[in-house]
């Protein structure tokens, strides 16, 4: 913690600390490193587990009616991977996935990007999507791809009460051709305006809290 550091939210952090005897010192230090402020506080913390045995999200499917999972078909910008973690634990997603190679690994900017979210949710990294896609297809999971198709199933009309994959593509390409074959349905953002697409991250939390409120998890208004 910077020696300038004051006021209510600094008073704050320091008695959360205590609570949980996590030891405070006071230190000098840039104000910035790179293009990531410190606004006066720095945490020490070790990364969340990545598992690798996807096989885990099974057990939803005897405990919940209707589990939700995201697949990550290769986000390599890693504040778009920390949003879409954010989004996914506020939504109540059940788990994510992404997968080894040209795809953001789970790094310090995804964790502070995720505001801890990335913490919180189940996270699973593995080396083959398809692989995992075709082995949860043969569990009873039903796959959704995410695309700008004419005709796919708008997002809104979709069935979201069921054990649900929800592929999300990379930040240019959108979901491979391999997956999308793969998929028992497309969904789509209808927009207003003539552009390409949404940003990922921004499609993700138009979609998960969709489903959010299909799934009954948010209450009504």
């Amino acid at each position: 913690m910077s020696p300038t550091a004051h006021g209510e939210t600094i008073a704050a952090i320091r008695e959360l600390a205590n609570k949980q005897h996590i030891p405070v010192a006071v230190r000098d230090f840039a104000p910035q490193e790179g293009d990531s402020p410190a606004q006066g506080v720095r945490a020490k913390i070790s990364l969340p587990e990545v598992s690798p045995d996807f096989e885990e999200l099974d057990q939803y499917l005897d405990r919940k009616p209707a589990p939700l999972v995201v697949l990550l078909d290769g986000v390599e910008d890693p504040r778009n991977f920390g949003a879409i973690l954010r989004s996914a634990y506020a939504a109540g997603v059940d788990g994510v996935i992404f997968r080894k190679h040209r795809q953001s690994p789970l790094t310090d900017v995804v964790f502070k990007t995720s505001a801890g979210c990335a913490a919180l949710i189940d996270l699973y990294q593995v080396t083959s999507l398809d692989q995992t896609v075709r082995a949860m297809k043969e569990t009873g999971w039903w796959i959704a791809a995410t695309t700008m198709d004419e005709h796919a199933v708008r997002y809104s009309d979709f069935d979201w009460d069921r054990p649900t994959v929800l592929i999300l593509g990379a930040e240019g390409s959108g979901v491979s051709p391999v997956l999308l074959k793969r998929a028992e349905v497309s969904i789509k953002i209808p927009l207003y305006r003539e552009i390409d697409s949404l940003n990922v991250s921004a499609a993700a939390a138009v979609l998960l809290f969709e489903a959010a409120h299909s799934r009954q998890l948010i209450p009504e208004v």
